[in-house]
């Protein structure tokens, strides 16, 4: 692996150039509030495997293939710019800084695909992978640690104050991991105590999911521990997972458990759709440029407005993810010399 300083380098080039230190500098002013006393701050940085690869190459292996390392570079590169820039003024040492990095897309090749009809179906190695299920079935949310401060007892140590000893949650662990009652002091070995009144929760569903692309259906387990994505799920709706297969649970009917940090809603596209995406591929405009040109054709000849068939086009995407809503307006732009038609039905809904 290239030299740590030169990905931590890296890191700071990427987040400047993603917007990712502005975001970072946004999430550090909650945690300056004087009524706020916190043992680990936690942040969710958004990476793109392609864009990061642009950078540095090895930064980017290194997130597809060893991710756990990969979150500790980020950890310290956040870590050095809060301390530079004194972003929170009550952080004290590295070990408070909790990454959480939030893969927005992985490489489109098996090796990141997650098909519980491969063998070998279990034992494979530790990277983010993607999949695809339709949910069954939901557990209430319950808690786990995210992360704990721990005191050395020996009064004479130096970390029998600060917070030399914190623990956080890491993909695959379990919660015997983050908080035991056998730890012992990385400086004298004395035994360590947790500091309960600064133990951070979070929320924790398990969710049935159901592979549907061949012919035999695979049930497994879907775990997401993060809280923003804990109300994101809707039973009966498909979507794609992206995140680290981790056995967390020892179910015998489960063939599978995965620990994802981001959920995307995922529809259905025509076959035609996804055939002419693949042919006007070789332009980045070619494929809008088709479909506004076909857009309408009982109502406008071929070839006309298209700009304005594709504005419309564009205002008929639905963006939103609010499942609260159950009615969205469309926006309608009417042209016509005719308006009494649309004096009858204006301010009417359809």
């Amino acid at each position: 692996m290239a030299d740590v300083l030169s990905l931590k380098q890296s890191i700071l080039i990427y987040l400047e150039r993603s917007g990712g230190l502005e975001r970072l500098a946004e999430d550090c002013e909650p945690y300056n509030d004087p009524q706020r006393t916190e043992a680990v701050y936690r942040f969710n940085v958004s990476v793109h495997p392609s864009d990061v690869m642009e950078v540095d190459p090895e930064l980017g292996d290194c997130l597809l293939h060893d991710p756990l390392t990969a979150t500790t570079l980020f950890q310290s590169a956040c870590f050095q710019v809060i301390k530079s820039l004194s972003l929170i003024g009550k952080l004290q040492t590295e070990s408070q800084v909790n990454v959480i990095l939030n893969y927005t897309h992985l490489p489109p090749f098996p090796e990141y695909t997650l098909d519980l009809c491969r063998f070998p179906r279990v034992h494979r190695p530790v990277r983010p992978v993607s999949m695809e299920g339709l949910v069954i079935a939901i557990t209430r949310v319950t808690k786990y640690t995210q992360g704990a401060r721990f005191l050395c007892t020996n009064d004479d140590c130096p970390s029998a104050g600060g917070f030399h000893h914190i623990r956080v949650h890491t993909p695959g662990a379990t919660e015997s991991a983050v908080v035991r009652n056998d730890f012992s002091c990385t400086n004298c070995r004395s035994p360590l105590t947790e500091d309960v009144k600064f133990r951070v929760l979070g929320g924790e569903i398990i969710s049935g999911q159901q592979r549907t692309s061949t012919s035999e259906s695979h049930c497994f387990v879907f775990l997401t521990r993060t809280d923003e994505l804990c109300n994101s799920m809707r039973i009966g709706r498909r979507y794609r997972l992206l995140g680290i297969p981790a056995h967390v649970h020892k179910w015998p009917n489960i063939a599978c458990s995965v620990e994802a940090n981001r959920v995307q809603p995922w529809n259905k596209v025509s076959a035609s759709f996804q055939r002419l995406l693949r042919e006007t591929s070789s332009s980045l405009w070619r494929f809008s440029a088709v479909v506004a040109h076909c857009f309408g054709l009982h109502v406008a000849p071929p070839g006309s407005y298209n700009t304005l068939k594709l504005s419309l086009l564009l205002s008929l995407m639905q963006t939103t993810t609010d499942a609260e809503d159950t009615f969205h307006n469309v926006d309608l732009l009417v042209v016509t010399t005719d308006t009494l038609i649309v004096d009858r039905f204006k301010g009417s809904e359809t």
